[in-house]
């Protein structure tokens, strides 16, 4: 299996907001795009506490993606799972 070399790699503040609890929910995460693959693009996410008062959110959340675009299709998703709506 050959080893792909990151092209590009940069950290992220990921946001997103409790509706009904007005609370936050923080992720600071490193995006990774890689020169080859499958999923080229991986998003590691690591949780800043507080947790949100209505619902306790995983420590950490990894996504792999087609693309950067594909990558935050996924967070938007993830967050939906919990009732949270993305904010950036």
């Amino acid at each position: 299996m050959p080893k792909y070399k990151v092209i590009y790699e940069s950290t992220e503040e990921i946001y997103g907001i409790v509706p009904k609890a007005y609370d936050w929910v923080h992720y600071s995460s490193i995006l990774r795009v890689k020169d080859g693959g499958k999923k080229p693009v991986s998003l590691e996410m690591t949780f800043v506490p507080p947790h949100p008062f209505i619902c306790n959110m995983p420590e950490k959340h990894s996504i792999k993606a087609e693309s950067i675009t594909d990558a935050y299709v996924k967070v938007v998703n993830f967050f939906k799972g919990y009732g949270i709506e993305f904010r950036n």
